[in-house]
């Protein structure tokens, strides 16, 4: 059974402490709210199926020196995530 993690926010600038004891192979992350700035911020500590929420890079203006390998998903994006995994965690 795998779950997408969701990130709304970081903890001092980092993902959530737990975060690494919970996420398991098969997760997902993504990154949404304050917590698409894991990707500059934090970026060794991100799983490699991580995404984040376009709009919310695009809101903090963050488009401009966003990572090439790091996916962008729109908000359909965002329910085939939601879809693909059989449960959803938040964090923030």
């Amino acid at each position: 059974m795998t779950t997408l993690h969701i990130v709304h926010r970081l903890d001092n600038g980092h993902l959530p402490g737990a975060f690494a004891r919970a996420f398991a192979e098969g997760d997902a992350l993504l990154l949404t709210g304050d917590g698409v700035y894991a990707a500059l911020a934090d970026r060794a500590a991100l799983p490699a199926a991580t995404r984040a929420l376009a709009d919310a890079v695009r809101a903090r203006g963050l488009l401009p020196q966003w990572p090439d390998d790091l996916a962008l998903v729109d908000a359909a994006g965002f329910v085939a995530l939601v879809a693909t995994h059989a449960k959803s965690l938040s964090w923030g």
